[in-house]
């Protein structure tokens, strides 16, 4: 049951920082930049990848779970299908370990 919880509340995140990322891209002048939100446990950032024309840069959504210590990386494969996935993920203890040399 809780990973039923887990599963939707991270799927809510995900769709929470698809709409800023969309949301961002209604305004003309509006600069490709980094947004963030927290709920419950679960913490989204998105940041341009550096890739893609200027107007409509590639990004990336980082999901980081605070209860479960994993780090999730959703993205667009291509810009004319306009689905996230999946596109990695890790434990948060590792890479701070590997980070510290460990």
């Amino acid at each position: 049951m809780r990973l039923q919880h887990s599963i939707l509340a991270v799927s809510a995140v995900a769709i929470g920082a698809l709409a800023i990322v969309e949301a961002g891209r209604l305004h003309p002048s509006a600069e490709a930049g980094t947004a963030s939100m927290g709920i419950g446990g679960f913490t989204a950032i998105t940041a341009s990848t550096g890739t893609g024309p200027d107007n409509s840069p590639v990004e990336v959504l980082y999901v980081i779970d605070n209860r479960g210590e994993s780090l999730l990386v959703y993205g667009v494969e291509t810009q004319l299908d306009r689905r996230m996935v999946l596109l990695g993920g890790a434990s948060l203890p590792v890479l701070f370990r590997v980070g510290r040399g460990g």
